[in-house]
């Protein structure tokens, strides 16, 4: 509990360090060198970084205007896209210094956007403990990142960070969507902003509710127990706490027995064997065909080809998946694309 105490100072200092800048804009240009906004910065690196330090330093810099556009898998939800500089490149230098102390907030068992953690590491625990419990209760939060509160956010940060020019940067980057709710995602630090409101949760429950078993992804979350009455407690208080502490309503809160299979991170654990989640499945089944489509169509790659299906099988294999890897055919798609990339 000693780091959920603590509150960091003297960091705005390391944010704005030109070796800081320069791994930030390495890490926002990932994948994107490609693109011309990227290869503008790029060409003249120094001279655009030497311009956000001066912006960071003298409190001129201001969140650009959004792009949006609307995406419909899994459910409909409106992403937010900010410009590559200065603002991408300002968040990834907010977050080299930030995100390490931020990780040492979080409870072992939250999963989401933190190293040596994510959705495999967390289907491998949540699988621990329903092979060990009798029971579980299922939540999530209906809306998530479009409900939280930006007082109580900013609140959170606060008693967290005592550097006053950092909490005036977050504040004005939690502001920038002109709403009392929200944090918009596709931003890069609405998942880490997320991670840090729900941690309050997971403290809560560990360290005061003091429940053994519990794990957390986004906004995903899931309790286990032996005893049912324990988790019908939970339940009723649960909805209490979360709309007057954080201002957050449940869209899901679901007691089971583990024998009917926890449905969490694309798998459904059973006690005795783990099954690739049925919309999951789909989903994969329909992203093969869309690949070997554009590839048969000249509109990827080979080589993107290859690295798609190859994390489909990636996804496949943590499961109990033998009906379904033969029922896909993946193992021929495989072959089939490395005969057509032998042969080009």
């Amino acid at each position: 509990m000693e780091n959920q105490m603590k509150r960091y100072g003297n960091l705005y200092d390391k944010i704005t360090d030109m070796d800081n800048l320069r791994v930030a804009f390495y890490k926002a240009a990932q994948g994107k060198h490609y693109q011309d906004k990227v290869k503008i910065v790029e060409e003249n690196c120094d001279e655009y970084l030497m311009r956000l330090k001066e912006m960071l330093e003298n409190g001129t810099y201001h969140t650009s205007q959004y792009a949006t556009k609307q995406i419909y898998e899994p459910k409909e939800r409106t992403i937010y896209i900010l410009p590559f500089y200065p603002d991408r490149i300002a968040h990834h230098a907010i977050m080299n210094v930030l995100a390490p102390i931020m990780d040492s907030f979080m409870i072992y068992d939250s999963y989401a956007c933190r190293k040596e953690k994510g959705q495999h590491a967390g289907s491998k625990r949540c699988m621990q403990m329903v092979r060990r419990n009798l029971y579980c209760l299922k939540c999530d939060i209906s809306k998530f990142y479009p409900s939280i509160d930006h007082d109580v956010l900013k609140s959170i940060l606060k008693h967290k960070f005592k550097d006053k020019r950092l909490i005036a940067l977050l504040n004005e980057i939690i502001d920038s969507t002109n709403t009392q709710t929200n944090v918009p995602i596709g931003n890069y630090l609405s998942q880490w902003f997320g991670n840090l409101y729900l941690n309050e949760l997971d403290t809560k429950v560990k360290y005061e509710l003091c429940v053994k078993d519990y794990i957390r992804y986004c906004d995903d979350f899931c309790f286990f127990s032996l005893d049912k009455e324990e988790l019908r407690r939970i339940r009723t208080w649960l909805p209490k706490y979360l709309q007057d502490t954080l201002k957050l309503r449940l869209s899901k809160c679901e007691l089971f027995p583990v024998s009917h299979g926890v449905d969490f991170l694309g798998y459904r654990h059973f006690p005795r064997y783990i099954l690739v989640r049925k919309r999951t499945a789909k989903g994969i089944k329909k992203h093969l065909k869309e690949t070997m489509y554009l590839l048969k169509h000249g509109r990827i790659s080979k080589d993107r080809a290859l690295a798609k299906i190859a994390s489909a099988k990636g996804w496949i294999k943590h499961a109990n998946s033998h009906h379904y890897t033969m029922a896909t055919h993946i193992d021929d798609l495989w072959k089939e694309v490395k005969r057509y990339k032998e042969v080009q």
